[in-house]
């Protein structure tokens, strides 16, 4: 039987309206189950652990990546769980990563339970499953509130956010890889993810990417948009991007920084980001493609 995780402040509220219509979906789908709300940060992990004490074999988390992350971290070392999402939260980015852009469509993937093995990332005692980020990113949310709506709310976010970006100067970043190499550069973002997170065909591998500033202001207020959206991994064809595998990874910045894993700030560098052979199995919706590992002409990297 199903067992629903569900963050009743999630996405600012919209839970409690979407319920009946949610549950009533998921009974003709045949996939109904318990339900159990949080009240509080920390609960969904708590109460993801109880239910796999319990015997529950499928875990969902009604909410946004925070809710995911929780039920991540409270199941770690059961790999006979499967895990859904049904995202109504503001930030959904971990959905979308595996292909779930609404809690309709969330309803249908979960009834056809096709089951792709993740292994999780460790960044010091925490583990995620999607997208660890430093640098711009993370520093445009501490900066700028992102929680408001309405047009006269994103209208401030704008201001506040280009007078952010014309002035964030880059990172000097040290990086170990493997404990085989280091290399120094200067970022305007780095990114880690579990590349078969981003393409279920490839293997489980750190795919650490490195960006500089994009050259034209175009081209960095689209960057900068996209962050305060919430967007998986913004992209702009103007930064020069590097990327490369690795399986450990730990990074010192100057100065010293806030990293951002799963779209929440968990932690402040000199950080170890490895990764484990813990794995998860996550209902996702079937993505075709071939990943290719691409190496770009991104920042100057001294080895």
């Amino acid at each position: 039987m199903y067992y629903y995780i569900v963050n009743p402040a999630a996405g600012r509220g919209n839970t409690k309206a979407l319920q009946d219509k949610l549950r009533s979906r998921l009974d003709q789908l045949g996939i109904r189950g318990e339900w159990a709300k949080t009240t509080g940060p920390g609960e969904a992990a708590k109460m993801a652990a109880s239910a796999a004490a319990k015997g529950h074999t499928t875990i969902v988390a009604v909410g946004g990546d925070d809710t995911v992350n929780e039920v991540i971290n409270g199941i770690t070392g059961r790999e006979n769980i499967a895990v859904g999402i049904i995202p109504i939260g503001s930030t959904n980015r971990i959905a979308t990563q595996i292909g779930i852009t609404s809690w309709q469509q969330a309803c249908e993937v979960l009834a056809a339970r096709r089951l792709t093995p993740y292994s999780l990332i460790a960044a010091g005692q925490k583990f995620f499953l999607s997208t660890l980020t430093l640098g711009f990113e993370t520093d445009l949310d501490k900066n700028v509130d992102t929680t408001a709506t309405g047009w006269r709310a994103r209208a401030g976010q704008l201001r506040q956010g280009w007078g952010h970006v014309k002035n964030y100067q880059t990172l000097r970043c040290r990086i170990d890889v493997d404990g085989q190499y280091r290399l120094e550069c200067d970022v305007f973002s780095l990114a880690i993810a579990n590349q078969k997170f981003i393409n279920p065909l490839a293997e489980n591998k750190l795919l650490v990417t490195l960006s500089d500033r994009p050259g034209r202001q175009f081209q960095l207020g689209t960057y900068m948009w996209q962050s305060l959206r919430n967007r998986a991994l913004p992209t702009t064809e103007e930064a020069a991007t590097t990327r490369f595998l690795a399986k450990r990874v730990v990074i010192e910045t100057d100065p010293v920084t806030g990293i951002m894993v799963d779209g929440k700030v968990a932690g402040r560098t000199p950080i170890a980001i490895r990764l484990t052979d813990r794995r998860i199995r996550f209902i996702t919706e079937k993505v075709m493609g071939d990943f290719k590992e691409a190496v770009g002409s991104g920042p100057k990297v001294k080895l």
